[in-house]
């Protein structure tokens, strides 16, 4: 391998589910989470999935935006956080409001019960739509050809480890390349 570029073993799903479980057994048997990536989502026209009339194109394109791998439990995990922040801040703004009009404690409680019910509201609206267009990109890229990923190997050994592994899960079109370290 030369030092300016990177190997990598790439293939494409057409089942989300194989994809995950493939994603499982690769960590599973130590491959680090940073050296699997997907095709990034978003771009300021839209899902990145539209910018290839097929997944093969994006393949083997060094420039082919990427971005970390992204699970059913990163998609909970982040509804969590944005309801829980959401109610969070809510609250804060609610016992500030209270405190600034001289309430007294009924009034807080009143206050602070409204405001996390409504953002906590907001927070799963926001999750809901996250999911959705996680969903809405998966689906993009099955109808051009395929959910990608690409995983980077140190050695030639670890290329055929994560072949067989993707190939286990019904994965096509898998192969290795080769691009440019400064991408």
């Amino acid at each position: 391998m030369a030092e300016n570029t990177i190997r990598e073993v790439v293939a494409a799903f057409d089942k989300p589910e194989a994809l995950q479980s493939a994603v499982s057994d690769l960590q599973s048997c130590g491959f680090n989470r940073a050296d699997i990536t997907f095709m990034a989502r978003q771009s300021l026209t839209g899902h990145l999935a539209q910018d290839y009339e097929a997944t093969r194109q994006a393949e083997d394109d060094p420039r082919a935006r990427r971005e970390a791998v992204t699970d059913e439990t990163d998609i909970r995990q982040r509804r969590t956080l944005d309801i829980s922040l959401a109610a969070t801040l809510a609250g804060f703004a609610a016992a500030g409001f209270t405190i600034a009009t001289g309430g007294t404690t009924l009034l807080a409680a009143g206050a602070t019960a409204a405001a996390v019910g409504a953002t906590g509201g907001a927070g799963a609206l926001l999750g809901k739509a996250y999911g959705k267009s996680h969903e809405t990109f998966l689906r993009e890229q099955l109808e051009r050809g395929g959910i990608l990923v690409w995983v980077r190997t140190p050695d030639a050994a670890a290329e055929e480890r994560v072949q067989s592994i993707l190939r286990q899960y019904a994965a096509h079109d898998v192969h290795v390349h080769e691009v440019p370290a400064s991408v």
